[in-house]
């Protein structure tokens, strides 16, 4: 081989390799934030949002006839009679967030309802949903890489949310009410 062609394959080994590097850099600026479209002046209002309060309406009190059905039925409200998501340990404690029919998604990512600023929280590491067909509440890791505790355990996938059941992300631990 020619000097010619151990320099072009010196050079395109050269670019390979920086292309390489921009790749990962990229990546891993995506997933710590740091290209994100927002800028920290957004970033920051959205956590000061998320910190104040949302005032929630009155659940309904479900009448008591005395009867097996209605009993079961007034159980089965007050499972998924929920209104309200409330921060109760962390660095965002007495923060309440109104439930709606829209999840509720806590991360690091600029782009979550709950906006958490922990090392070990992921970009997007959990969701609150309702879910219809069980008529509960339930709590999803995203497959975040430390994990999400409902109740001293470790989740994987979607589990049912009773109310008042702790819910651990990092250093953080909500509840529904």
């Amino acid at each position: 081989m020619t000097d010619l062609t151990f320099t072009i394959l010196k050079y395109a080994f050269l670019i390979l390799l920086w292309v390489f590097v921009f790749f990962v850099v990229k990546s891993l600026g995506r997933d710590v934030g740091v290209f994100s479209p927002r800028s920290s002046r957004k970033r920051r209002q959205r956590t000061n949002q998320a910190q104040q309060t949302v005032a929630a309406p009155p659940a309904p009190q479900p009448r008591s006839t005395g009867s097996v059905e209605s009993r079961r039925s007034s159980a089965v409200r007050s499972q998924s009679a929920a209104t309200v998501l409330v921060v109760i340990d962390g660095p965002l404690a007495g923060t309440t967030v109104s439930l709606s029919s829209r999840p509720i998604t806590l991360g690091r990512a600029p782009d979550n309802a709950i906006i958490l600023d922990d090392e070990f929280v992921s970009a997007h590491h959990a969701r609150v949903f309702y879910d219809p067909s069980s008529g509960n509440w339930a709590v999803e890791d995203m497959n975040s890489t430390n994990g999400t505790v409902v109740n001293g355990q470790r989740i994987h996938g979607a589990v049912m949310l009773p109310t008042g059941v702790p819910v651990r992300i990092g250093a953080t631990t909500f509840e529904l009410r």
